[in-house]
């Protein structure tokens, strides 16, 4: 039955809901409201007092939720906080496979053998520490990953906290988002991938980060170190304002004010923090700047050592890739804003909210 209340209370009962469950429960849940308000057909009251009767009388979503899933009361994590489990674990374990598997790769990389070593034995031991190494981390990490996030919605679910705002009144219901303005799971994890990777290499190992295996007999970093460390605290802000973002879309599901604000932060971020790190003449290892001279007899700085056209002072001898970045992240900041607070528009406007 097409009623914006009632859609809006089916949402509710089931947004935390895995997909096919979620279908399920909304399709009996529209066929007892529409059987609920047919008893209901001869009253002598207005089409809206009998649906928000009808809801009022199935109780509160999230009590209702808990019936859906037909668990027991004493389980460890009950619904709804066990479907937002769910989600939320599957999103901590793939950063942590991620996360582990990269800083085991740049970690074994920066520890394996001198280039060119024609010795099998020194290999052969590498890539089986390196594989016993990444194994005995990965499984460390899982389980404290899936501990800790048990625990917690385990600790949520019994001490009966709710996942959302108390429902006081049933125009508090929340607006069902239009596919436009929803955001995708895929979305979400693409934002905790990017920070895992991020911080892995370069805040929490700087004097690695990306190691350049093929110019020398034993790998060096590409970027500067004590420039790295010397921009962590902005690195740090740039990885808590991506959390905050993917952190606020997960609890939103849609493009909302403070999701909105959130994307401004971690562009601004993203833009200081580019500036700041790549924007220093001293960013690029110095090492690989004149082992790339030497065996391409070309310079990194400006073009071919000749300063950029268009650009003054250090900008004009800046690495032209760490230039291109700049701009790049720059513009690419400015139209993932301008796209959000379209999309925030939209929701809203379609949701009947005033934008004021």
């Amino acid at each position: 039955m097409k009623n914006n209340l009632i859609e809006r209370y089916i949402y509710a009962v089931t947004r935390h809901m895995p997909e096919k469950e979620a279908a399920d429960v909304s399709k009996e849940l529209d066929e007892l409201i529409t059987t609920m308000l047919t008893e209901r057909a001869n009253d002598h009251e207005s089409e809206d007092q009998k649906v928000r009767k009808v809801l009022t009388e199935l109780g509160d979503p999230e009590k209702l939720a808990r019936e859906y899933s037909g668990k027991a009361n004493d389980v460890l994590i009950g619904q709804p906080h066990y479907s937002l489990y769910l989600k939320v674990l599957k999103i901590v374990l793939i950063a942590v496979v991620i996360g582990v598997s990269v800083g085991a790769i740049v970690n074994a990389i920066s520890n394996g053998p001198a280039a060119g070593s024609a010795e099998a034995n020194p290999w052969i031991s590498w890539e089986l520490n390196a594989l016993a190494e990444w194994t005995a981390s990965l499984f460390s990490s899982l389980m404290a990953g899936f501990a800790w996030v048990t625990l917690i919605f385990a600790f949520l679910y019994h001490k009966g906290v709710k996942l959302d705002t108390e429902l006081a009144d049933l125009d508090d219901l929340p607006e069902v988002p239009s596919e436009r303005a929803r955001i995708g799971r895929g979305e979400i994890i693409g934002d905790v991938i990017f920070a895992t990777i991020f911080a892995i290499i370069f805040i929490v190992l700087p004097n690695v980060n990306i190691p350049i295996l093929w110019m020398s007999s034993e790998p060096f970093p590409l970027f500067n170190p004590e420039v790295l460390i010397g921009v962590r605290p902005l690195l740090i802000a740039s990885l808590v304002a991506v959390v905050l973002e993917a952190v606020l879309k997960f609890m939103d599901g849609r493009y909302t004010y403070r999701v909105f604000a959130a994307i401004v932060l971690t562009n601004l971020v993203s833009v200081i923090t580019t500036l700041t790190w790549l924007g220093n003449p001293q960013a690029l290892n110095q090492y690989f700047a004149e082992r790339f001279q030497v065996l391409t007899g070309l310079s990194v700085y400006g073009i071919n050592g000749q300063p950029i056209p268009g650009f003054g002072g250090k900008w004009a001898m800046l690495p032209l890739p760490f230039l291109i970045v700049i701009v790049v992240v720059t513009v690419v900041s400015i139209g993932e804003i301008i796209s959000a607070g379209v999309k925030t528009f939209n929701s809203k406007k379609e949701s009947g909210y005033e934008l004021s």
